[in-house]
């Protein structure tokens, strides 16, 4: 299943004269779709596309800062109340160089 998704814009008009010109000096007459105006841009998208532009959609929805989570720490470190780990911020690091300078193997 594919959806098709119609435009206009100035870049289309560019290139339907451009394709004119280029058909005037090979002696060919320019070939258009005799429903579609030749200053429409179209997209076809297949269900997965679909599905992609759905999913950024709704990741675009979620805030990147979680405001109460934010509060939450930031009453804690005010009423001295903040715990720092320092074991596991340590591992953590750790396991993020690990990553960072394993080799990656090369797949055929």
């Amino acid at each position: 299943m594919s959806i098709n998704i119609k435009r206009t814009s100035n870049k289309s008009n560019q290139t339907s004269s451009k394709k004119s010109n280029d058909a005037g000096k090979s002696g060919k007459a320019p070939t258009t779709t005799p429903n579609r105006p030749a200053n429409a841009d179209s997209i076809d998208l297949t269900t997965t596309a679909s599905t992609l532009q759905q999913v950024e959609q709704s990741l675009s929805d979620i805030p990147i800062i979680d405001n109460a989570r934010v509060e939450s720490v930031s009453q804690s470190i005010e009423n001295g109340d903040y715990e720092i780990n320092d074991d596991t911020i340590a591992e953590r690091i750790i396991n993020n160089e690990t990553v960072l300078l394993t080799p990656k193997k090369k797949s055929l």
